[in-house]
């Protein structure tokens, strides 16, 4: 009989590392009680709704980056495991991140723009608006979410856990909570104007300074360059889909409005998909670094029962969204349905999970074979994909729901 090793340790086993990642998720669902707060103005300022979405994709998109590369990085060794006296690779990675998140809300601010003007969801006045919120809200949610990032890598790392199971889910969850509040206060800015607007532009004008400097300090640093020359091509393609899901929201708004509770699992939907893509994709790219696996064979019959591990817990938590998101909303919303959103949150799930999981896997082997670095690619096309996929997936589950006419 042949020698399988010592068991490993329930807690360290992927099913128990995934339950830990997606629990996290429940954060989400808080953010999305925070823009709940603004369904009021959903129709006075749709570029509230416009917004929202695009910014969650970059929040996944250059979150991607930083945590695929720096849990690649800690199993390869060329990051310590410490938040101090660390590689010089390490801190052209955390000023990489930032470059990138600049760039990107610009191109993106201007994308969702134009897209929302075209529809005609909102005029020419609320160009400002476009460009100055999301750099706002991003590169300050950046600045909180990079060192919370990196105890949670160095401590997963230090107890012998997976850090690509569990760093990006948690990063994702917590940024979820940073962005959105962080969002909320620019949004509030922005509403109240006067005096806050004066301190709006502040803020602007310090972020633009401040990311400027890191670039000329870095420009000709061959990992920086490198970086955040496939990082910003990636993330932008992400911004265009991530403005897509924002016209799409907001031209929601009425099935929002109706359905109560659905804004606030949004966030939950969107972020559980890409975090269910991004384990099997940063396993996999770290495997590829490894030299674990060598084709597209070998990968996919590796990663069957990775992903059935994980779909079987993620089907179990998105059931337990639909618990919390009603626990969230009932206070306030009298007509909210527990069953209902239980089922939107399960139907979603079962709807989205293989496409996302095929993603992960062709992604992370298509990068890897034209020799890009995976991380800077897998994960931030695999988090765009999903939040796209977790949008249309959820206009395709309330139409199912009302066309059955159970609730």
């Amino acid at each position: 009989m042949s020698d399988t090793g010592p068991k490993r340790p329930f807690y360290s086993s992927i099913p128990a590392q995934t339950l830990i990642a997606l629990l996290f998720n429940t954060l989400s669902l808080v953010a999305g009680g925070l823009i709940s707060i603004f369904t009021p103005q959903f129709e006075a300022a749709p570029w509230i709704l416009a917004l929202f979405p695009p910014v969650l994709t970059i929040r996944g998109g250059i979150g991607g980056i930083f945590s695929g590369n720096l849990a690649t990085m800690l199993h390869i060794g060329l990051i310590r495991p410490q938040l101090r006296k660390n590689t010089p690779v390490y801190y052209q990675l955390i000023s990489s991140i930032f470059v990138i998140t600049l760039v990107d809300t610009f191109i993106m601010g201007g994308v969702s723009f134009l897209l929302n003007l075209v529809l005609g969801r909102v005029s020419v006045q609320h160009l400002l608006v476009f460009m100055v919120v999301p750099p706002v809200a991003c590169v300050t949610a950046m600045a909180v979410s990079i060192p919370l990032t990196l105890m949670i890598a160095i401590m997963t790392f230090r107890r012998g856990l997976d850090p690509d199971i569990l760093v990006y889910p948690i990063l994702a969850s917590v940024n979820d909570i940073v962005v959105s509040t962080v969002f909320a206060a620019t949004v509030f800015l922005v509403l109240w104007g006067r005096g806050y607007t004066i301190l709006l532009w502040a803020i602007f004008l310090l972020i633009l300074t401040a990311t400027g400097y890191i670039a000329w300090r870095n420009w000709r640093v061959p990992f920086f360059f490198k970086t955040i020359k496939e990082g910003s091509t990636v993330v932008v393609m992400s911004s265009v889909f991530g403005s897509l899901n924002g016209a799409f929201l907001s031209g929601m708004s009425a099935e929002l409005l109706r359905y109560p509770g659905v804004v606030v699992l949004y966030p939950g939907l969107t972020n559980a998909l890409g975090n269910i893509g991004s384990i099997i994709g940063s396993t996999t790219t770290t495997s590829l670094a490894l030299g674990y696996i060598r084709d597209l064979r070998d990968e996919v019959k590796a990663s069957i029962s990775t992903i059935m591990q994980v779909e079987g817990v993620a089907l179990i938590i998105h059931g337990f969204f639909g618990l919390i998101t009603y626990a969230i909303v009932k206070q306030s919303v009298k007509a909210a349905d527990l069953a209902f959103l239980v089922s939107v949150a399960a139907l979603s799930n079962l709807i989205s999970f293989l496409p996302i999981a095929i993603v992960a896997l062709a992604v992370a082997h298509a990068a890897f074979k034209r020799g890009l670095n995976p991380d800077n690619v897998a994960i931030p096309v695999i988090t765009t994909v999903a939040d796209t996929a977790a949008t249309l997936t959820l206009f395709l589950v309330l139409n199912i729901l009302d066309l059955v006419g159970l609730f």
